[in-house]
């Protein structure tokens, strides 16, 4: 329990050491006096290894006792102590041990591998997954990889940062896929890694997990051996290079995935360049140098030993990058930025009506951070671009925004919401392309050759990769990002920060099987702590989907439409009705609009199976008609439903392109009627985020139930 409190609130060695001497003085002999011995007395399992590189060149050098005595590149003298003193090392973690204890704590659902008819779900019923399990490489108990590698600067007032390499196993539910992060390899100093360095350890672990695989024994006791591949990247365009060793993308051929000849701009041509494929890739590594590349490519990547590794299909232009920082901001500055202030689309005079509208939205507990102004706009994250893009613009620059620019951001909230969804059929991954497509080439006409950025290019690529890895929200870097932000708060002061940030994490894995033998007070307390949610202790559960907050109501009265709705929906009532203002739907959580404790957060919009829009008034616990006196008291069966207030959609789509067909399924602008009708909890299918302007009122569901910010 300390340790996991220890870790949570990451203590100081200091910090620690001032809380065990307070334990001790109230609980003599209780636990460890020191710091020292409480880490002793924890014990830790888990190793890494120290891997040197040269400090000159950067070449990789080895682990302690097999290293050279000079680099056989520049012929730096090598010493071990000194390159450990001057942080010239990184450090490997092996996945081995990680794999299998997480298997062996959590289980994967190991089903028979089948193909999927139609419909884009998650990563395994992309088309390449879907090739590897019909040509027979993966078995029935193999597993594969999504990984990443990106830096994050750990001082404000120094260069250094640190290049992790991250892992998530695949074939984990999406929920536990994303808080179960691995870690293969952390690179820390003042400059950026070199990936034939970084990469070898590995590669190296990698083809042995290929081969050998992992042996392990589920939570039944039934024993597996599962072999591991590494299959897809998920990295941003300035890594996503050095992994390949490739020309970054504002060289000439700088696209990972095709022939566009690049440069300063990416202007869209035609005939479109053709795409890269990975005989023509090796060819080209094969021949190129540094100083000469080959259409972009510059030598070999380590990558290449992978059997099962494509070096173009293996990468994806990642949309937390591509789209919400790169896309969404670039044309939030073309209609904010005074530099603009001649051009046709320029809105920055409007910046107070439009911060009225956006700032009057209160989003659900899923979008964490709620709206800021668009003069703050170079402090957003990227959740804050992503929300912006598909919930607030079409609202809030209605209007606003002139048409034809308008009816262009249209195409892009359109492809990039449709290929977010938690089931995308292929018919609208297609309609997609063709709205992403039309953005590009439109966005060329509009706003002109000089603002064809990158970013605009990698919109023509983004369905095919959904295609074969997808929606995008399972190969999104934000799990990656927000570990990220978890490792950067692994460490205190400056000294040996790798090993600190190292050491943590692996004591964080541990906590799970250590706690497992506990009593189930001990559990609960480091599960909170772990998944850092809330324990919910006044959580009532009403049956298999509903679950209650609060502590139980009095039983009271309700209007008489509402027991008319009731009676409606079920037939014959007693008198004995309850009400609660909060409530989770198959872990989703809902608020009724008399819940009033959250000022910024509106929880009561939902979509219903039937294609309904509805505002949540109440969630009522009643009783049908009983022959006891007092059905208050009675053992007879609780029954729970909502009371809604249906809302009416507008006749005429938001938005719409003749053109391609498509148009706003995923945002209505609606109204109220204040009819109100009763629901079965089970008939919700997803949250729904609200925009209220002066005089409309707008709603869109949320595409997946997988992404919190």
């Amino acid at each position: 329990m300390l340790m996991s409190y220890l870790l949570r609130h990451n203590l100081t060695g200091k910090a620690l050491t001032h809380l065990l001497e307070m334990f001790n003085t109230m609980f003599p002999g209780l636990i460890p006096s020191s710091h020292y011995l409480f880490h002793k007395d924890f014990g830790s399992s888990s190793k890494f290894e120290v891997h040197f590189y040269c400090e000159s060149c950067l070449k990789y050098l080895g682990v302690r006792g097999d290293c050279p005595s000079q680099c056989d590149t520049c012929n730096t003298e090598f010493d071990a102590n000194a390159n450990l003193k001057n942080g010239f090392y990184f450090l490997v973690l092996p996945l081995h041990a990680q794999i299998q204890q997480l298997l062996q704590e959590y289980g994967v659902n190991l089903n028979e591998k089948t193909r999927t008819c139609g419909v884009l779900s998650d990563i395994q019923s992309g088309e390449e997954y879907q090739m590897l399990c019909d040509s027979g490489v993966l078995g029935k108990d193999d597993l594969t990889l999504i990984w990443n590698c990106d830096g994050a600067p750990v001082f404000k007032s120094s260069k250094c940062s640190i290049w992790p390499i991250q892992c998530q196993v695949i074939e984990l539910e999406p929920e536990l896929r994303k808080s179960q992060i691995l870690m293969s390899a952390l690179w820390f100093g003042p400059s950026k890694p070199s990936m034939l360095t970084l990469l070898k350890p590995f590669v190296k672990e990698a083809l042995s997990l290929e081969t050998e695989g992992i042996d392990w024994q589920d939570t039944q006791g039934n024993r597996h051996v599962s072999k591991v591949f590494v299959v897809v990247c998920s990295s941003d365009s300035m890594a996503r290079p050095m992994l390949r060793n490739t020309k970054q993308f504002n060289g000439f051929y700088g696209c990972d995935f095709c022939y566009h000849k690049g440069g300063k701009s990416y202007p869209y041509d035609q005939p479109e360049p053709a795409l890269r494929n990975e005989r023509d890739h090796f060819s080209h590594a094969m021949s190129a140098s540094d100083n000469e590349p080959v259409f972009g490519v510059k030598g070999p990547s380590p990558l290449m030993k992978l059997s099962h590794f494509q070096m173009i299909n293996g990468f994806i232009p990642e949309y937390q990058h591509n789209v919400c920082l790169g896309v969404t901001r670039q044309l939030s500055t073309l209609w904010f930025d005074t530099a603009n202030s001649e051009a046709p689309w320029y809105i920055g005079k409007q910046t107070e009506e439009v911060d009225m509208r956006l700032l009057k939205i209160k989003p659900p507990v899923e979008i964490t951070r709620t709206p800021r102004s668009v003069n703050e706009r170079k402090f957003w994250k990227a959740s804050e671009w992503r929300a912006f893009l598909l919930f607030y613009a079409l609202p809030v620059l209605k209007g606003i925004l002139p048409a034809r620019f308008w009816n262009h951001l249209f195409l892009l909230v359109f492809g990039i919401y449709t290929l977010l969804q938690d089931k995308i059929k292929t018919r609208s991954v297609l309609l997609s392309e063709l709205a992403l497509k039309k953005f590009v080439i439109e966005f060329q006409r509009i706003y002109g050759k000089d603002h064809m950025t990158f970013n605009i290019h990698l919109l023509t690529h983004i369905a095919q990769s959904v295609k074969q890895w997808g929606p995008l929200w399972a190969t999104s870097a934000f799990p990656f990002e927000s570990n990220m932000g978890t490792l950067l708060k692994y460490f205190n002061g400056t000294q040996n920060v790798p090993s600190q940030i190292v050491r943590k994490f692996m004591l964080w894995k541990e906590l799970p099987e250590k706690a497992k033998h506990m009593s189930a007070k001990v559990q609960s307390f480091v599960k909170e702590l772990y998944f850092n949610k809330r324990r919910t202790d006044k959580c009532e559960t009403l049956n298999d989907s509903v679950q209650v907050f609060g502590h139980p109501p009095f039983q009271e009265n309700i209007t008489t439409s509402s027991r008319l709705a009731i009676s409606k929906l079920c037939g014959n009532l007693s008198n004995c009705f309850w009400s609660y203002s909060r409530f989770l739907v198959n872990g989703v959580l809902y608020h009724t609009q008399k819940y009033d404790r959250l000022n910024k957060r509106y929880n009561s919009a939902a979509y219903l199976k039937d294609s309904t829009f509805c505002l949540i008034n109440d969630l009522v616990i009643f009783k049908q008609m009983c022959a006891h006196q007092s059905p208050a008291y009675c053992a007879c069966t609780k029954h729970c439903c909502a009371l809604v207030e249906v809302l009416v959609k507008s006749s005429r789509p938001l938005c719409k392109d003749s053109q391609i067909n498509v148009e706003s399924t995923f945002v209505h602008e609606v109204r109220k009627n204040g009819k109100i009708s009763a629901i079965w909890p089970d008939m919700i299918k997803m949250k729904c985020v609200v925009v209220e302007t002066v005089d409309n009122l707008y709603i869109a569901p949320l595409p997946n139930p997988f992404e919190r910010d």
